[in-house]
Formats: C-alpha cells, sequence, structure tokens
C-alpha cells in the first residue's frame, strides 16, 4: 500500500477525478439546458395555440367578455395570465388581475401593434424569474376600425417544473458512475505506480554511483515498458555524468578565463565600459572610473548617464549603437582639465549586444605634441637669426664691401661672432639630446663642491665684470656631494650663465653652499630682473624665454635651464626655483643625504 503516499498516484487520480468531474457536470448541464429548452418551447407552443383559438373565437364573433373570461379559466391551470386591450393599454375586457405598468409591457404591447405579432421574455419589477410575454392583434369584426391586443404573461418557472424529477435522477446517476471511474483508474494507478516509486525511492537511497548503476541494471532485466525505463535511465545516467565532467571543466576554464580578462582590464590604464542596448552598465573597470570620475557607488547594473555626465559622450555611444558603426570623440574634462579620446565599438549580435567604450587619457600625448612644435618653432628660429646675419654680411661682403678693409673686417667678425653662437646652439642641443636619451656616462662619485665653484667664479669673473656684476661665493667652506663632476660643472655653469645674463650692472650673483639634514644644497641667487610666478612652470622648456626679444639680445641658446634640468634629474637631484619681479631669483639644487 506504499503507493497510497505517492504524489504520481493523487496527481494521475486527483486529475482523472476532476476532469471526469467536468466532463459529467458539463454532461448534465447540457442535458438540463437542452430539457428546458423543451419546456420552454412547448410551452410557447401551448400558449400560442390557445391565442390562437381566441383569435378565431373572438373573429367568429363570440362575446368578447365570454371567452376570454372562459379562456382565463382554463389557462390559469398553466400559471398564463390573458389580457385584450387596446393599443394605448386601455383593458377590453374587466376582470382579472390588472395589466403590469412596466415599460417592457409596453414595448410588447407597442411592437405587436406594429407588426401583429411580439414574443418576448422580460422580466417584472423586483422579480428575479423571467415571464414568456406573447401579444398578437386582432379584429373581432372584419370591418371594425378598431385594433385590439390579445396579451399572455407566462413565468419560465411553470414550464420547467416538471423536469425537476428528471434532472435529480440523472444528477445521482453520473455521480455513481463518476465514483465507479474513480475506483477503476485509482486501482490502474496503483498498478503503475508502485514499480516506479520502488524505483524513485532506490534512486534517492543509492548516492554511490556504483550501486545506482547496478540497481538500474537489475531493472533492466524486466521484460516490460519498466525494464525499457530502468535501461533508458542508466543510459541518461552515464550521459548525465559525463555532461557534469564536461560542464565542470568548461566552468572552470570560464571562471579562470573571466577572471583573467577582469585582471587583464583592470590593470589597463584605458577605461573600459561595456553597456547593453539599454545603456545599462554590464562591465566597468579600475582606468574608467580614474578618468571618468565615476564614485564606487555606482557600478553593473546601473544607466550609462549615470556614471558619466558629459552629454557629448552619452551621444557617442547612443550614435555607435544606433547607427552600428564605430564612433570616436576627442573631449577635455572641465574638473581634471584632461584630454581625453573616447572610441565607441558596437556590438552588433550576441546575448550581450550594446557597446563597448574605451577611454584613453591622451594629455600627455598633446603635451609631448605641443612641446616638439615648440621645440621645432624655436630651434627654426634660432637657426633662422643667425643664419640671416650670415647671409647679410655675406651678401654685403660680394658686393663690393671686400674693398673696403674696416667694413669687411666688422661684417667677418659679425660672421665669426653669428657662427659662435649657431656652433654653441648645435653643441647644447646635442649635450641635451645625449642628456634625455641616458645616452651621456656619468661617473657618481664623491665630489668636493667648493672647488668646482671656484672653477666656475674664475670663467665667469671676466663677464661679470665686463657688466659690473659682483659674483661671490657663500655659505659652507666644504661640500660634499654624490654626482659627476662633470655634470655638476655644467649644470653651475648655465645657471651662473643665465643669472648673470638677466642681472643688471650693480647687481650680485652669489653661490651659496649648505647643508641641512635633508641633504646638501647648491643655491645660485642672483638680484636681477625676476620671473612672474605664472611662468615659473616653464622656464625649464627648452627655448622658453621670458621675455624673448630681450632675452635673444641678452644671447644665449634657450637651452641651458632646460640641459641643467634633465642633468640634476640623472643626478638624482631636484631642481627648484623662486623669484619675484625686480627683485631677483634664487635657483636651488638639492641632493640626497
Amino acid at each position: 500500500m506504499s503507493w497510497i503516499r505517492s504524489r504520481l498516484f493523487w496527481k494521475i487520480s486527483g486529475l482523472y477525478a476532476l476532469l471526469s468531474a467536468f466532463a459529467l457536470v458539463g454532461l448534465l448541464l447540457m442535458v438540463t439546458r437542452r430539457l428546458e429548452a423543451g419546456a420552454d418551447a412547448r410551452q410557447q407552443a401551448t400558449v400560442e395555440n390557445a391565442l390562437q383559438c381566441i383569435c378565431e373565437e373572438l373573429i367568429a364573433g363570440k362575446d368578447t367578455q365570454t371567452v376570454i373570461t372562459a379562456w382565463r379559466s382554463v389557462l390559469t391551470t398553466d400559471s398564463v395570465q390573458l389580457w385584450l386591450v387596446t393599443p394605448d393599454l386601455t383593458a377590453v375586457v374587466s376582470g382579472g388581475p390588472p395589466l403590469p405598468t412596466e415599460f417592457t409591457i409596453q414595448s410588447v404591447i407597442r411592437s405587436a401593434a406594429s407588426s401583429d405579432y411580439s414574443l418576448r421574455q422580460i422580466r417584472l419589477g423586483d422579480q428575479k424569474e423571467d415571464f414568456l410575454a406573447i401579444a398578437r392583434t386582432v379584429k373581432p369584426e372584419p370591418q371594425a376600425e378598431r385594433l385590439l391586443i390579445l396579451v399572455s404573461l407566462t413565468p419560465k418557472s411553470a414550464a420547467h417544473q416538471g423536469i425537476a424529477m428528471v434532472k435529480s435522477a440523472a444528477t445521482r446517476s453520473a455521480v455513481f458512475t463518476w465514483m465507479i471511474g474513480i475506483l477503476c483508474m485509482a486501482f490502474v494507478t496503483a498498478g503503475i505506480v508502485g514499480p516506479l516509486q520502488t524505483m524513485s525511492i532506490n534512486l534517492h537511497q543509492s548516492i554511490d554511483r556504483n550501486r545506482r548503476e547496478d540497481m538500474l541494471l537489475t531493472i533492466s532485466d524486466r521484460d516490460d515498458e519498466l525494464g525499457e525505463v530502468a535501461n533508458s535511465l542508466h543510459d541518461l545516467e552515464e550521459e548525465r555524468q559525463d555532461q557534469i565532467s564536461r560542464l565542470q571543466n568548461t566552468e572552470r576554464m570560464a571562471r579562470s578565463s573571466a577572471d583573467l580578462l577582469t585582471t587583464v582590464l583592470d590593470s589597463m590604464v584605458e577605461g573600459v565600459i561595456a553597456i547593453d542596448l539599454e545603456q545599462k552598465i554590464v562591465f566597468l573597470n579600475t582606468g574608467a572610473r580614474n578618468l571618468l570620475g565615476i564614485s564606487e557607488a555606482i557600478g553593473v547594473g546601473h544607466r550609462l548617464y549615470e556614471a558619466v555626465r558629459v552629454p557629448a559622450f552619452l551621444e557617442t555611444i547612443s550614435e555607435a549603437i544606433s547607427l552600428r558603426k564605430n564612433q570616436s570623440l576627442e573631449y577635455r574634462t572641465s574638473r581634471e582639465k584632461a584630454d581625453l579620446v573616447l572610441v565607441a565599438i558596437p556590438i552588433l549580435r550576441g546575448p550581450h549586444a550594446g557597446a563597448v567604450a574605451v577611454v584613453r587619457d591622451i594629455s600627455e600625448m598633446r603635451r609631448l605634441e605641443a612641446m616638439r612644435r615648440d621645440f621645432v618653432s624655436g630651434v627654426s628660429h634660432e637657426l633662422k637669426t643667425p643664419l640671416t646675419v650670415i647671409q647679410a654680411c655675406t651678401d654685403t661682403l660680394l658686393g663690393g664691401a671686400l674693398d673696403d678693409r674696416s667694413a669687411a673686417e666688422r661684417f667677418l667678425r659679425q660672421i665669426d661672432e653669428q657662427s659662435e653662437r649657431l656652433l654653441q646652439l648645435i653643441l647644447s642641443m646635442l649635450q641635451l639630446a645625449r642628456v634625455e636619451s641616458g645616452q651621456q656616462v656619468l661617473h657618481i662619485e664623491e665630489v668636493e663642491v667648493r672647488a668646482i665653484v671656484d672653477d666656475v667664479l674664475r670663467g665667469f669673473q671676466t663677464v661679470a665684470a665686463s657688466k659690473s656684476v659682483s659674483l661671490l661665493q657663500t655659505g659652507a667652506p666644504e661640500l660634499i656631494v654624490r654626482a659627476d663632476a662633470q655634470a655638476l660643472q655644467t649644470i653651475l655653469s648655465n645657471l651662473v650663465d643665465n643669472a648673470l645674463k638677466h642681472t643688471n650692472a650693480g647687481g650680485t650673483v652669489v653661490i651659496d653652499l649648505s647643508e641641512h639634514q635633508i641633504g646638501p644644497a647648491i643655491i645660485v641667487r642672483d638680484t636681477g630682473i625676476g620671473i612672474p610666478e605664472e611662468l615659473l612652470g616653464r622656464i625649464f622648456e627648452r627655448f622658453y624665454r621670458v621675455e624673448k626679444d630681450r632675452s635673444r639680445e641678452r644671447g644665449g641658446s634657450g637651452l641651458g635651464l632646460a640641459i641643467v634640468k634633465h642633468l640634476c634629474h640623472a643626478l638624482g637631484a631636484e631642481i627648484s626655483v623662486t623669484s619675484e619681479v625686480g627683485l631677483g631669483s634664487e635657483f636651488r639644487v638639492q641632493f640626497s643625504p
């Protein structure tokens, strides 16, 4: 009797009971309706025959009062009420119940007056049952002008009284048949469910795969449908195990690939955002958060416009999806002042259709391009001036100035000066190129700074005297730093040369040596024209001059401070500058302790 607890048994038996109950109920309803329809038809025929007979008697000239009274007595047994009225609802025959005044009765009478006959099912007042209303016209005298209307009203329930016993007997028979059918179905279902339940219990209890296979093989030896089911289950079990193994391997590989892809994308400097067709974020890497300023609160599932508030950015993404082709945009952020380039690539097919947005910071590239343009412009300008002077002097000499010795010597001196200027410019450019490329070999060792300072001061003493500028040395008597002696001399020479060029007569240039906890420092201080604060960040650029025309008149290539910056970087030192316009400037080279 274990099949009593089987869900399959109760499903099959319950479904059969439910469906058979519906079928029997439907059959009973259909039979009942047919019986009621037959009763209604018989009732209607009875009333119509009675009305036909009444009309014939009235036309035959019989007394109207007598005819109507007699037929009322006859039809009372069938609950039929009878009236004879005029079209304006005036009763022609006295006696009997009053004619109802509801609109439905009036509608039946008016319809009969216009078409000689009317039949409708109506409901009177607040009564819940329907009535059969039949009206027809009659002329007691063929030549009479007056039109009379014969009206009958019959409750529908009167016609259905005779079928109640038939309905009761049919219902009892249907219930008995239904119960017998359920018992038969339960018996058949138990014979099917029992073996299946045994197999199901064994499958659930046999956790070990080998035991489960043995059980299925044992049942598959049966020479019936259950044996075929067990054999099929055994085949499915083997296939399932193979699929599980393949799925596990695939899942491990997919998880490994996904982790690797996520790691690679998160390590990228470029920002990557993947969205679906509704522009919801499905992937967002760290680079995108950094470049676009996306907070940690925004992530997968959020709308793109919640993460990025740049209209042009959103329009580019929308165009890539709608036009189904790559779109690009270059724009500058208002907050970080960074130049960004966006490439939107649509994903046209598959479950992840949408777009991938790749964002790259090109600020450094734009800065290098600007520096390259400035460098080319600066080199061209620096080369143009001496070459123009040389060409002019040469043309003058060739034009006849050679005959004038004094003029020829003056032009030749100018050619010599401009040639020297060209040579210094080219040498400075070569030195800067070597330093920037790392090709200049530095010998780092402990260097006594005082000796190098003395050499630099002696080299510039004549220039300082010619400009009436005092050239001094202060600070520690001894200072040792780890550096390349030649590179350090180049740094000091360029700083002193720059200070002398921008210091007017009567001014002072001081080289100060100091030792601090943060390390030794060399300071070159002057009382020159100074540098505006907003230009301090650009003075180490190649060919940059604070006052271009006046700086060019003072000489120099415009590369000295750029060389100083790169040499300090190569030595591991830091170069900084402070300045006030009209008071002078201070360049500080700070070494590590």
